[in-house]
């Protein structure tokens, strides 16, 4: 009889699965290692600890199962992805590989977004530039550490760095090379013009493969190390999810498969790439020859399972082990017993940022709704709940793409579980079934071996000999159900209205850990979103430059509403019809020196301020006046750097802009549409809304020491400190 060895080099640890002909587990072994974060958001491992580990796994499954070497046919590796493991000439490590779930590099993210275009990246790669993947992480260390970059002679991924430990070649796995931002996913080859774009030396990458193709043989070193004969196959392997779905049987068009591991996956097979316009979810390349995936990630799902375990359950996993029995089944016992929606606590499972759908890598876990009510019980069934709401709003955008399962394979350290399999079927309203194997990824890399070594003909009769449906199901209850679906609309909901508050908190732990790099953030920022966005295109030269020739006080500010020089015909064409969407526009500017809020304004139209200096606004949303008033700690303060074209949405508070510097001046060119400046009507009555009125179409909110207050201007106030820059 024939063996196949399947290592599933996980973000926990490794596990070697033996498995016979039939796909039945002989021996298995698991060694786990640390897991290391210097800063918050940074998550690093050693690519040294995956090869000890895979090693001793391999040589504890071949003496438990007493097999004779000479008959594993091969072995191929399941291997977390995008981790950024950096070689030296001599085949040394460089530095601790940089993991999936670290959420260090936004400003690489940016970076590549900028220099190859959001559009054009997706088209090339069906991803766009996220923190998780491959090439920022790249960037990222030639960025910060360049002395490591300049030594770098190849890049491979955790998986391929072990392969090549246990055989000698260099070489990168398809369906892992998809998730590196560098891949050219229709080709299945790498994409000369994002590396060149990028800067990156293709020598750098090492030569591509398919997953069930021979990589190489295992070396006389590695035989020594391991026990294995020398020469035995070693396939291409695949990256987790992929490796997992040869394992659930996923290899066909309307196949599906949710993996509740450290990271949450609704994965499903396509024989066509099928992309996401919005890079929500991700298209990679299947482990299947000539197939795609497409998948979501959620980065803490099990993740969040054994944050609560270590910090919540400790003495009771103590306890439970003595015991032999595993403290997981005591959490969700206790979850279980909690009624549906856990008292009214919801669970947003961004520990570590997160990737599908929001893309955001400054989102932070949140329990919402806590109170004295709640113990470790709700919250524990909050967490469950929430991974799996997670992964609703996964399956909508797959659904939203053309891929509509009807039924999930559940695998996965969550999926053996019958009660999170019940959620899964009552909050994604699917049938939920299980695979005999309890070894996803490792059965599916033993697939994946025994086709490289030529015991299966292609990769799907492999799947059809050794993939083999559980007993279990579990459907979806419509009751609990239609509950769900309340709960879940208020889940939905919490992400965008935290958003920017993700955002200003990323910038507090800057400041707080002495890292923060300006005072204020740019309109290009995530905080700006809810206020407006800038608008790329306009000639703002030719802006800067007429602005230059206005008048412009030292010790003031002065505001025309529409000035001829700036009318220029070509200006007020494009401006009236690809901004206003054909409303007649009037341009006129605001200039001088202000470092002081003062006043808000609220215009009943989108106003555009195109700036020919560095400006600052302060900036509030609409919905922060109550009953006349605002509170100036409602005012959010932002820069926008000469040559940006500014749109404040309709809803936004704002008024004459800042100069940038202490002692320097801003000339902004202000656009609205025509006539919305107009004297305020004679007739429009007295009560609050209208004594507020200090034109036909604006508000004007005035703090108690401004002029325009002392002027009895309106009866609109802001209360509180009244911000000076100079502060």
């Amino acid at each position: 009889m024939k063996y196949l060895l399947g290592v599933d080099l996980g973000t926990s640890g490794t596990k070697t699965v033996l498995f016979d002909e039939a796909g039945n587990s002989v021996a298995a072994h698991t060694v786990e290692y640390p897991l290391y974060q210097p800063k918050n958001g940074w998550a690093e491992q050693d690519p040294d600890d995956w090869y000890r580990a895979a090693i001793t796994t391999i040589k504890a499954v071949l003496e438990q199962s007493k097999v004779d070497p000479a008959s594993i046919a091969g072995l191929a590796i399941s291997g977390q992805m995008h981790g950024l493991v950096m070689l030296d000439k001599d085949g040394k490590v460089l530095r601790r590989s940089i993991l999936w779930c670290d959420a260090r590099t936004g400003k690489q993210c940016a970076e590549i977004t900028e220099r190859v275009g959001k559009n054009r990246l997706i088209e090339i790669n069906a991803n766009p530039a996220l923190p998780g993947f491959t090439a920022c992480k790249i960037l990222w260390v030639r960025e910060e550490e360049p002395e490591t970059y300049s030594q770098c002679d190849c890049i491979l991924l955790p998986k391929d760095y072990v392969r090549y430990r246990l055989t000698g070649v260099k070489a990168m796995e398809i369906s892992d090379a998809s998730g590196t931002n560098l891949l050219d996913i229709r080709k299945r080859e790498w994409s000369a013009e994002i590396l060149e774009k990028l800067e990156i030396d293709p020598k750098l990458l090492p030569p591509l493969i398919e997953s069930a193709a021979v990589a190489g043989h295992i070396s006389a070193q590695a035989a020594a190390l391991t026990g294995l004969k020398e020469g035995t196959i070693v396939a291409g392997g695949a990256g987790d999810n992929a490796a997992a779905a040869i394992g659930t049987g996923v290899c066909r068009d309307g196949q599906s498969f949710v993996t509740l591991g450290t990271s949450g996956v609704v994965f499903a097979h396509t024989s066509k790439p099928s992309i996401d316009p919005l890079g929500r979810v991700h298209t990679f390349c299947a482990a299947v020859p000539g197939a795609w995936t497409a998948m979501s990630c959620t980065l803490a799902a099990g993740l969040s399972m054994r944050w609560m375990r270590d910090e919540f359950f400790s003495a009771e996993q103590e306890a439970e082990t003595k015991a032999g029995r595993d403290v997981y089944d005591l959490m969700t016992a206790k979850a279980q017993a909690v009624p549906l929606g856990a008292d009214g606590l919801i669970y947003l499972p961004y520990l570590m940022g997160e990737r599908s759908p929001v893309l955001d890598p400054e989102a932070r876990g949140v329990f919402f709704g806590l109170s004295a009510r709640h113990g470790k019980a709700e919250m524990t069934r909050a967490v469950l709940e929430g991974i799996t709401l997670s992964q609703r709003h996964n399956l909508e955008v797959l659904q939203e793409m053309g891929i509509e399962p009807e039924e999930l394979a559940a695998c996965g350290g969550g999926g053996r579980s019958p009660f999170w399999r019940q959620l899964l079927a009552d909050i994604l309203k699917c049938r939920v079934t299980t695979i005999k194997s309890k070894e996803g990824p490792a059965l599916g890399a033993a697939i994946l071996a025994g086709t490289a070594a030529g015991i299966f003909a292609t990769v799907e009769e492999g799947c059809s000999k050794l993939v083999v449906k559980g007993d279990a199901l579990a459907t979806p209850d419509p009751k609990a159900a239609a509950a769900y679906d309340e709960v879940y609309a208020l889940y939905q909901s919490l992400y965008p209205a935290l958003r920017g508050s993700f955002a200003r908190l990323a910038a507090l732990r800057e400041s707080l850990n002495g890292e923060r790099k300006q005072k204020y953030p740019s309109v290009f920022s995530v905080q700006f979103e809810r206020f407006g966005k800038v608008i790329p295109g306009i000639d703002v030269k030719s802006v800067a430059a007429i602005l230059e020739q206005c008048d412009c006080p030292t010790d003031a500010v002065t505001y025309v509403p529409s000035e001829p020089k700036l009318e220029t015909p070509e200006l007020m064409a494009d401006l009236q019809n690809r901004v206003f969407g054909g409303l007649p526009i009037q341009i006129g500017y605001c200039s001088g020196h202000n470092r002081v809020l003062n006043c808000a304004e609220y215009h009943r139209n989108s106003e555009l301020n195109i700036c020919g200096t560095d400006a600052i606004f302060m900036l509030a949303p609409l919905s922060a006046i109550k009953d006349g008033v605002l509170d100036s700690q409602a005012v959010e303060i932002f820069t926008a750097p000469a040559g940006t074209a500014v749109l404040l949405y309709e809803t936004t508070l704002h008024y004459a802009p800042c100069s940038y510097d202490k002692d320097g001046q801003f000339r902004v060119c202000v656009v609205l549409p025509r006539g919305t400046n107009t004297d305020k009507p004679s007739d429009c009555g007295s009560d609050l809304e209208a004594s507020m009125l200090t034109n036909e179409n604006k508000w004007l909110l005035a703090h108690a020491n401004s002029p325009e207050a002392k002027a009895g201007l309106t009866a609109g106030q802001v209360i509180g400190r009244n911000i000076c820059l100079d502060d």
